[in-house]
């Protein structure tokens, strides 16, 4: 079972979290969801912990998802917490997102991470509310920005999802 090798895999194992938690945040997962059903990998810790003289920028989480019928499901989460005052880079979130799928998945686990998922899933989790950040203009079009860059993986065309949300069951 792919949850059990991820568990168990030498390098992954030691990123391998019971929830997906950053800078103060935590991303929902929804409580019909059993522990043993899904598996979370922090991949900037992983990132992080290789001493690379250049890390690249990668997401705070990878989440992947039993589904009870079958298959797996896939999330990639970016939490940030904004404060009214402050800013975020377009560009460096959607790379986290791009090195999460082209560097991490495909170039360093793709026998065990890359497939083809149920569903996938792309979520930027922030403090700062949409209709707060349409306010201030410039917040507004790179927040506008950021959900309007589209990713590939396996054929797919994936958005970013920017509402706080939760992992839903999969079937």
């Amino acid at each position: 079972m792919l949850l059990t090798r991820i568990r168990q895999h030498l390098e992954l194992a030691p990123f391998v979290r019971k929830s997906c938690t950053d800078d103060g945040m935590t991303f929902a997962i929804d409580d019909r969801i059993e522990a043993d059903d899904y598996v979370v990998i922090k991949v900037d810790d992983y990132f992080n912990s290789l001493g690379l003289d250049q890390t690249p920028p990668a997401p705070d989480c990878l989440i992947i998802l039993r589904c009870r019928e079958g298959g797996y499901a896939l999330a990639i989460v970016e939490l940030k917490r904004i404060k009214v005052a402050s800013r975020f880079k377009v560009n460096n979130v959607a790379e986290k997102f791009s090195t999460c799928f082209d560097d991490f998945i495909e170039g360093r686990f793709p026998d065990l991470l890359s497939r083809d998922y149920k569903r996938i899933q792309l979520f930027f989790e922030t403090k700062l509310k949409r209709k707060a950040a349409t306010a201030d203009t410039t917040r507004g079009l790179r927040l506008e920005a950021l959900l309007s860059k589209r990713f590939k993986f396996r054929g797919r065309n994936l958005l970013i999802e920017p509402r706080k949300n939760r992992l839903l069951p999969c079937y």
